[in-house]
């Protein structure tokens, strides 16, 4: 037989309301009673009604998570930083991908409202206006954007220094000799690549070097698509010297393409990458790389969707953190040992 609330009552001896004050996590009950309702919980094996205990609380206790692809380790990562935060203050995460899709991302929001999640931590899938999170907005749910911005959203945004991290690689790459630098990246609908793009450009113009069309490429957000542009960009004759990836699935497709297209890095082309993560330094050669502070940028997310949950009605805030370029040996740089340098 299911053992229900009344059951845990008459074990601990008190009220079945102050037996669902206990469980409930809600409300005023004596430390003596928090300590027999707990123990008949534990004796009995009770599980409560969550779907009952929400109708009485007004919270589920879970917060919806909204990302493109959690076969991405940098995501895997993200969500493990969010986990990490949330878990530790009693809230359960409700998982969802889009890949990077606004119509999927709409779906999974409005689906995650049924499930009456109480707030939602969300990577966009685009950086233009979107109905459906501005509904949350105006519905006063709580919502922290993560790695990227919607326009005219005003909600706490967690992001990085992605110009100045981008910056930092191709001005390196510059320093080194390269005048032919290719930028392959995805989506140029999201705030994180048009950033990194103008990091890139910024870097160019500030040494007087004309900034070709023609070496900054996009492409779906995938490995083979990049894979595929790569190829395509390393049969001209007049191919860049070297690459500017903006994420770690254009980095896997661009490495392999220029291994099939038999060219040696960085002898024959010069590879820097944004994201740096462990499969970075099994690589021969290890891979020079912008590294954002996933776990933190996770953290903090947390740690604002919470100060929300908690009342926290100040100005929306955008954090941004910094970044560090890690030289390794795909650039051409050679290092005896990997040299960080972090964004100013």
């Amino acid at each position: 037989m299911k053992i229900t609330i009344k059951d845990v009552a008459k074990k601990a001896g008190v009220s079945p309301a102050a037996a669902a004050r206990v469980v409930g996590g809600y409300g005023y009950v004596s430390t003596e009673t928090r300590r027999k309702v707990q123990a008949a919980v534990r004796e009995l094996g009770y599980r409560p009604n969550t779907i009952a205990r929400s109708m009485v609380t007004k919270s589920t206790r879970t917060i919806g998570l909204v990302i493109t692809d959690i076969t991405n380790p940098f995501f895997a990562q993200l969500v493990r930083g969010i986990e990490d935060v949330t878990w530790q203050h009693g809230y359960t995460l409700v998982l969802a991908n889009t890949d990077e899709n606004r119509e999927r991302e709409q779906a999974v929001v409005y689906a995650l409202q049924e499930k009456r999640v109480d707030a939602f931590i969300i990577v966009p899938a685009s950086s233009q206006s979107a109905p459906h999170l501005e509904e949350l907005f105006l519905q006063d749910i709580p919502m922290v954007l993560v790695d990227r911005a919607v326009n005219g959203l005003k909600v706490d945004t967690i992001m990085v220094d992605n110009e100045g991290g981008a910056y930092q690689a191709v001005r390196h790459l510059i320093n080194l000799g390269h005048r032919r630098i290719g930028l392959i990246l995805d989506n140029l609908d999201i705030t994180t690549n048009k950033e990194r793009m103008e990091g890139y450009r910024r870097a160019l113009v500030e040494r007087d070097l004309i900034v070709e069309q023609a070496l900054i490429q996009s492409c779906q957000f995938t490995r083979q698509s990049a894979f595929e542009l790569v190829s395509q960009m390393l049969r001209n004759s007049n191919r860049p010297t070297a690459l500017f990836t903006a994420n770690n699935f254009m980095t896997v497709g661009a490495t392999k393409a220029i291994q099939e297209a038999g060219l040696h890095i960085p002898q024959d082309i010069a590879l820097v990458g944004f994201d740096d993560l462990e499969w970075n330094q099994l690589n021969c050669p290890q891979l020079t790389a912008v590294a954002q502070p996933v776990a933190e940028i996770g953290s903090i997310a947390a740690q604002r969707i919470l100060s929300r949950l908690k009342g926290d009605s100040a100005s929306p805030m955008e954090i941004r953190l910094k970044t560090t370029f890690i030289i390794r040996d795909s650039c051409g740089a050679k290092p005896t040992q990997p040299i960080k340098e972090t964004t100013p």
